[in-house]
């Protein structure tokens, strides 16, 4: 694992839409990648091997970039390329931070809503998608439900503006969550309290359900805190 801490980058400028199908594809190609850890952070490539592995011209793999870059994936530099931006332990703390913020509040947004049953049945179906993960002892399928779970969550306050807050720092978040997907216990509390939460939101329980998601972040971040020390995780 790499020991090196880097710089903090700057909040990333907000990211316009790839105008080129070729552009549309490489940004969802190399994102995966770089959330997936496929494309360690700090690791260097230039373009043209970059346009070369996806068979696309240099064009549309600029355009790509540059929106990765204005999500906080990647950084151009002149005449250096391509570096998958790293995530430090103080960025992976911070990013946690916010998202709690700011999942609460979606929370309470949600709850307040009184057209809010379509997305509490998708939630719904997004957790029972985590549990039949479980059954099936599939990490990597719990982590797809989870995820959508958790853009599902914020898009559904029916605020734009926290959605557009918060996908960036989920994007990153992801990132960590699948580098220790296999290095922490099983999700199965996180599950339950994922279920837990819907119901209360179902129930009308707005408070309680505010209750369940703040145990449950306050118990993830002291567990990544952990985490990040016992295996002395500097950075991904």
């Amino acid at each position: 694992m790499a020991v090196q801490v880097q710089h903090r980058e700057a909040t990333p400028a907000v990211r316009k839409p790839p105008r080129h199908l070729h552009s549309t594809s490489a940004y969802l190609a190399l994102k995966e990648r770089i959330v997936s850890n496929q494309l360690p952070g700090g690791s260097r490539f230039l373009e043209e091997q970059l346009a070369a592995d996806l068979g696309i011209s240099r064009t549309p793999l600029r355009e790509a970039l540059l929106n990765l870059q204005a999500d906080g994936l990647v950084r151009l530099t002149p005449r250096r390329g391509v570096q998958i931006v790293p995530l430090t332990a103080d960025d992976i703390i911070e990013i946690y931070s916010v998202l709690e913020a700011l999942e609460d509040l979606a929370v309470r947004l949600i709850g307040e809503r009184t057209d809010n049953a379509a997305d509490l049945a998708g939630l719904s179906s997004d957790v029972q998608a985590m549990q039949d993960a479980l059954r099936d002892d599939d990490l990597d399928a719990w982590a797809i439900a989870d995820e959508r779970f958790h853009g599902r969550l914020v898009t559904a306050s029916g605020n734009g503006r926290l959605s557009r807050a918060a996908e960036t720092l989920l994007t990153q978040s992801q990132r960590f969550r699948l580098f220790t997907l296999r290095l922490r216990p099983k999700p199965v509390k996180s599950t339950r309290n994922h279920a837990a939460l819907v119901k209360a939101l179902k129930d009308g329980d707005v408070a309680h359900a505010r209750e369940i998601h703040t145990g449950q972040k306050v118990g993830w971040r002291e567990d990544m805190i952990a985490l990040l020390k016992r295996f002395k995780i500097t950075q991904i």
